[in-house]
Formats: C-alpha cells, sequence, structure tokens
C-alpha cells in the first residue's frame, strides 16, 4: 500500500477520491476488506479495470469481511455469485459483464441483482449503461510495473 502501512478505514474518506498503490495481491486484498466497512445496504460498486487489474482480487477482499469462508471466484464464466453476510441477513452479488455486450445486460433481468436493497460489486462495469443511484461507488484499477496496482477508489454521488 502507499505509505508501507495496512489500510483502514481512515484511509478512505466518502467526500474525495482515494488513490492507493498496493504492491501485492494480498495488500489488493487487504484493501477490500477495508473497504467493505464502507458499504452499505443498497450500495453499487463499479469495478473497472483491463483483465488482470486486480477486480477479482479486490472482491475477494470484500467478500472475506462479508464472512466469506471459501474462495470468491471470478464470476466471469457465470453471471453473478452470491455470499451472505456473517448475520445472514445481508447479501453481497458479485457480478461480471465480461461475456455481455452492454445491449444484452438489462435483458437478463439485472434490476433484482442492483435494486434488491442488497450489495453490488460489477465487474466490467462499463457495459453497464444507466443503472444510476445515490449509492453507488466507482472503483479503477490500472496495473503498474513491477506487479502493483493503482486503485482508485470515488463515491458517486
Amino acid at each position: 500500500m502507499a505509505k508501507n502501512k495496512k489500510p483502514s478505514t481512515q484511509d478512505l474518506s466518502i467526500s474525495k477520491k482515494n488513490i492507493f498503490i498496493t504492491k501485492s495481491p494480498k495488500e489488493t486484498t487487504a484493501l477490500g476488506v477495508c473497504f467493505a466497512a464502507l458499504l452499505k445496504k443498497g450500495d453499487i460498486v463499479f469495478l473497472k479495470g483491463d483483465l488482470g487489474s486486480g477486480k477479482t482480487t479486490f472482491t475477494q477482499g470484500v467478500s472475506k469481511a462479508f464472512g466469506n469462508k471459501g474462495f470468491a471466484r471470478s464470476s466471469s464464466f457465470m453471471l453473478a455469485n452470491e455470499y451472505k453476510g456473517s448475520n445472514g441477513a445481508e447479501k453481497l452479488f458479485h457480478l461480471d459483464l465480461y461475456r455481455l455486450s452492454p445491449a444484452s445486460v438489462w435483458d437478463l433481468g439485472i434490476e433484482e441483482y442492483l435494486y434488491g436493497g442488497n450489495i453490488s460489486l460489477i465487474e466490467w462495469a462499463d457495459r453497464l449503461t444507466a443503472g444510476k443511484n445515490d449509492n453507488n461507488w466507482n472503483i479503477e484499477f490500472q496495473t503498474l510495473d513491477g506487479g502493483k496496482r493503482k486503485i482508485t477508489i470515488e463515491k458517486i454521488k
């Protein structure tokens, strides 16, 4: 992480753009765990970045924070993975739109995932047109030299 420290919720501000540099998959996962503490029912998280940029690794951290004891897999071959919160009440949906065209996304009934009062993390969110509300986050992933990742987290107002 930037400044060689473990991430904490104090490093994240809802009111501004937050930029982190992670140096390993472990740090990217830890940032996901930290970010999960900011999520609330109804949040939609748009994950954007090239293949291998850290979107699924980050999601593994978020699902871990929700009490997922297993391994959060990329949902590239499935539309969605569902994880229940540790309290059993909240659900976390991990959607991957990589194999879909922007025109076909809404034909699949994706509204139930997005607007059902749960939390949705969407990989390849650039394929999702519209779908805006006040509970959105935008997270962009960039691959840097030496296996580092630049992760920009911003609350969309």
